[in-house]
C-alpha cells in the first residue's frame, strides 16, 4: 500500500497505473488557506508566520477515493474515532 500526500493521489492521472495500491492520501485544502490569507489581508490583519491547518477547521484530512479504503466500515469507524479524539485533544499529534 501507498499513502499519498497533499492532494488525493488516487485521482492523479499520472499515477493511474498505481491507483489500486494508493490506500488514501493525507490532504490539505490549499484553496482554503490561500483564501484565508487573502481575507486577512483584505481585513487589514494579515496572517503572518506559520499558520497550521487542522482537522477541526477541515484544512487537512484523509481522502476516501479508493473503495478498498472507503468501503471498510471497521477502518472508517476507527478513523472517525481517532479524528474525534484528535479534534478534542484527547490524542496529541506530534509535529516536526
Amino acid at each position: 500500500w501507498a499513502i499519498g500526500v497533499d492532494s488525493d493521489q488516487y485521482k492523479q492521472e499520472a499515477l493511474a497505473k498505481y491507483k489500486d495500491f494508493i490506500l488514501t492520501s493525507a490532504t490539505k485544502d490549499v484553496a482554503k488557506a490561500v483564501y484565508s490569507l487573502a481575507k486577512s489581508v483584505e481585513d487589514g490583519k494579515p496572517e503572518t508566520g506559520i499558520v497550521r491547518g487542522d482537522l477541526k477547521s477541515g484544512e487537512v484530512g484523509l481522502s476516501d477515493s479508493n473503495p478498498k479504503f472507503a468501503d471498510d466500515a471497521e477502518l472508517q469507524a476507527a478513523i472517525k474515532t481517532a479524528k474525534e479524539k484528535i479534534i478534542s485533544g484527547e490524542i496529541k499529534v506530534k509535529s516536526s
